[in-house]
C-alpha cells in the first residue's frame, strides 16, 4: 500500500528536475525574466544579442516606435546597455532582428541588410530615424 503513495513524490521530483535545468539555463543566458515570456521573444532577444552594436545600430525599426528609438538596438537594450522590455512585447521588433541575424550568419554586408529590411519592413510604417548608411 505504502507504494502508490511514492508515486506522486516520485513524480514531483521528476518534475522539479525537469524545471530546474530550464532556470538554470536562464541564468547562463543572463536574460531578465521577460525575454522568456514566449519562444518569439527568447529567439529575438538571442538574436539581438548575437548581432554586434555596429549593425543593429545601423538598422531601422518600423514597429511604431519612432521618437522613442533610434535604430532596432534601442528595441532591446537601453542606453545603459541593459536589457529593455520594449521587444518583448512587440513582434515586429523581434522578427527584424531574426530576419538581421540571419541575413548577419550569411555574410550579407550591413548595407544590403539594411536594403533587405527596408523592402521587407516599410510596409508597417515610418521607421525609425536611423542615419543611411554611408560608405
Amino acid at each position: 500500500m505504502r507504494m502508490p503513495r511514492l508515486i506522486p513524490a516520485i513524480m514531483a521530483l521528476a518534475l522539479l528536475g525537469l524545471a530546474l535545468p530550464a532556470c538554470s539555463k536562464q541564468q547562463e543566458e543572463g536574460f531578465p525574466s521577460f525575454v522568456y515570456a514566449n519562444s518569439g521573444s527568447l529567439e529575438a532577444y538571442r538574436a539581438a544579442a548575437f548581432l554586434p552594436a555596429e549593425v543593429t545600430t545601423k538598422i531601422p525599426c518600423y514597429c511604431g516606435c519612432r521618437g522613442q528609438h533610434k535604430y532596432l538596438r534601442d528595441c532591446f537594450y537601453n542606453q545603459d546597455g541593459s536589457y529593455t522590455d520594449h521587444a518583448a512585447g512587440c513582434d515586429l521588433c523581434g522578427k527584424i532582428a531574426v530576419d538581421v541575424r540571419a541575413e548577419y550568419e550569411k555574410g550579407t554586408d550591413v548595407k544590403t541588410i539594411r536594403a533587405i529590411i527596408d523592402a521587407k519592413y516599410s510596409v508597417y510604417g515610418e521607421p525609425t530615424d536611423t542615419p543611411a548608411i554611408v560608405d
